[in-house]
């Protein structure tokens, strides 16, 4: 019955988030990893039911899900971290799960009558591709465990390079789906009962749902720390050559064409931008968003950014906060409101993001910047 309650439950998900508002290409990924786990589920569940002599092939090809997981995981915390489009060579990553099935052919194409002998005899005359298939799960599950992990240090350890604001960006969510499937295959590397497998994942569902549900909203509202900018950013650049734009993003800053002229002219738009327009207010302003009122490759802007202002493009953000805190509570009509009143107006989102960045500016805090005597 549990396994059952898992199958039922995957699905409800899976139809949560292809029927919500505003869905993004991470929700149908992870619509359809819920949908596969659902069919390996039902799968598991028919076997200990012996409905095998019913649906073999329906069974047989459930068993061959587990070769999806890594994919599915790898994929969602990619288009979870990435504002790039997707990519139909994303399908790249399922090959190996279509291989096992065909490497199974002269099983599928069996009689009917043959193939429920097959299970009865636990395999018979398919060891050797059995065998493969194991070892095929097992190594798609450490490889793509090991990638998602790497993506996901990799965006925290670089979003200071795209984000003004990281304080709200929730990680738990992604870092606890990694950590879920590690613990799945570590039972699957490390124990032989199949039920307790099972049970994991049923559990996972569950997990899946009421933490999807009741902490970051997963099911219904758009989770990727891009937003829904990424079209509107891409839309700037519509216009230019496809692969200058590819080989632009894959340029490192000391292999970039970019020129001390070409540089400057950037660095001195920017500053006109940031002092005129004071794009910072904006407390979700993103490095991709800036590049597009520049029209020019985020690369370039932040390649800019840290040749000529020697910082990162959170901490120049952050900086002018500051610098435009400070103009505002200087205004006398400014004195009726609160200092984080003001700080938030001027684009930051906590309280905590502002007093750090206040004491990295000016050396002190709020409270101690008060009691200093105007000169």
């Amino acid at each position: 019955m549990l396994f059952l309650s898992g199958v039922f439950l995957a699905f409800f998900l899976a139809f949560l988030l292809i029927t919500k508002r505003n869905k993004s290409t991470a929700d149908f990924i992870l619509a359809g990893w819920l949908a596969a786990i659902a069919l390996n589920l039902a799968g598991h569940y028919m076997l200990l039911t012996d409905q095998y002599t019913l649906y073999p092939s329906f069974i047989f090809f459930g068993f061959s899900l587990p070769l999806v997981y890594g994919p599915f995981l790898y994929l969602y915390i990619k288009r979870q971290t990435s504002p790039d489009s997707f990519s139909w060579k994303s399908l790249l990553h399922f090959i190996p799960v279509v291989a096992c099935n065909l490497l199974f052919l002269s099983f599928y194409l069996a009689p009917f009558e043959q193939r429920v002998e097959i299970f009865k005899n636990h395999g018979k005359e398919f060891e050797p591709e059995m065998l493969l298939k194991l070892y095929s799960i097992y190594i798609s599950g450490i490889v793509y465990v090991v990638l998602s992990f790497w993506t996901l240090y990799r965006f925290r350890k670089n979003m200071v390079q795209q984000f003004s604001n990281t304080e709200k960006i929730n990680f738990d969510w992604l870092l606890y789906l990694i950590i879920w499937i590690t613990v799945i295959w570590g039972l699957v590397l490390f124990t032989d009962q199949v039920n307790i497998i099972y049970g994991a994942v049923t559990v996972f569902i569950v997990w899946l749902g009421y933490f999807g549900i009741k902490q970051v909203q997963v099911f219904n509202q758009p989770m990727s720390v891009f937003g829904s900018n990424t079209e509107k950013i891409n839309l700037v650049f519509e216009n230019k050559d496809e692969e200058e734009l590819v080989d632009l993003a894959e340029k490192k800053y000391q292999k970039s064409t970019l020129t001390e002229e070409s540089i400057d002219n950037i660095h001195s738009r920017l500053l006109l931008l940031l002092n005129d327009e004071k794009p910072f207010i904006n407390p979700n302003i993103t490095l991709n968003e800036l590049a597009a009122m520049l029209d020019v490759h985020p690369n370039y802007l932040s390649q800019v950014i840290n040749s000529k202002e020697e910082k990162n493009f959170y901490e120049l953000i952050n900086e002018k906060r500051i610098e435009e805190f400070l103009y505002r509570i200087s205004l006398p009509e400014s004195r009726q409101y609160t200092l984080l009143s003001i700080a938030f107006e001027c684009g930051f989102n906590s309280k905590t993001s502002f007093n750090r960045n206040f004491k990295k500016y000016t050396g002190v805090t709020p409270s101690e910047y008060q009691k200093i005597p105007e000169s």
